[in-house]
């Protein structure tokens, strides 16, 4: 990883962040912008041959004409690989899984910043993800699958999947407003999807995070995430506890 580009309207909150990342790599180069747009710029010319594209980005969610999480939606795919930095957790959940890998809270803790750049290295440094022969349901951005049900047959594209439900031994495929049951335990679908968008959130049910709507909490403060179909998906403990580390909220 080469080049990372600071989204903060605040010149001090910017160049405090600056100096942080340059503390834990010195050779690193940083590009500061203040506003949305400026961003929407720089990161569309990672899609091309740009010398200066951006490899990964740290993102103010509430900025001035356009918050991080509206810009988020306006790029679209693909994005880098993005954290965002706040001092409103509950904010950063409605764009967790469209490229976020993380969540920083205002004022920034250097050892968690340290985690959240090793991370994102990792990701932006990765080689291109292989699917292996044979694993019809692994993700990648043109992966498609047949799926049959009573009504015919459909193409859908794994990334159009928003829930997969155990039921009986099978899994309940979901996407858009059709349903198909397929002959595979959801412990083995869940093998051949990418973590980075598929999130196991309870025994029996796998949400893909880019098709949450929102999130809120139960009265016991597990998290549940609102699909597009006006269902949700709680959270049990242990993968409540699981999610909030992997975003850091």
């Amino acid at each position: 990883m080469k080049t990372v580009l600071v989204v903060e309207d605040e010149a001090i909150a910017l160049e405090d962040l600056r100096d942080s990342l340059l503390d834990i790599d010195p050779a690193l180069e940083i590009i500061g912008v203040q506003t949305a747009m400026d961003a929407i710029e720089l990161i569309g010319n990672r899609k091309t041959d740009n010398p200066k594209h951006i490899d990964g980005v740290f993102l103010d969610i509430e900025l001035p004409g356009m918050n991080g999480i509206q810009m988020i939606e306006r790029i679209g795919e693909p994005l880098p690989p993005i954290v965002l930095v706040t001092a409103h957790a509950m904010m950063a959940l409605d764009a967790i899984g469209s490229g976020v890998i993380g969540c920083l809270l205002k004022p920034v803790d250097q050892q968690k910043l340290l985690k959240a750049y090793k991370k994102m290295k990792a990701i932006a440094d990765a080689p291109p993800k292989q699917i292996a022969p044979g694993d019809e349901f692994a993700h990648g951005s043109e992966s498609r699958v047949l799926l049959r049900d009573r009504n015919g047959i459909h193409m859908v594209n794994v990334l159009d999947f928003s829930l997969l439900t155990e039921e009986h031994g099978s899994t309940r495929i979901f996407f858009g407003p059709h349903s198909v049951v397929v002959p595979h335990a959801l412990s083995t679908m869940e093998t051949g999807l990418d973590r980075e968008h598929f999130f196991r959130v309870n025994a029996t049910a796998i949400i893909n995070l880019n098709r949450v709507t929102h999130y809120t909490t139960s009265p016991t403060g597990l998290f549940v995430a609102g699909l597009p179909d006006g269902s949700s998906a709680e959270f049990s403990p242990e993968r409540s506890r699981i999610f909030q580390s992997r975003f850091e909220l």
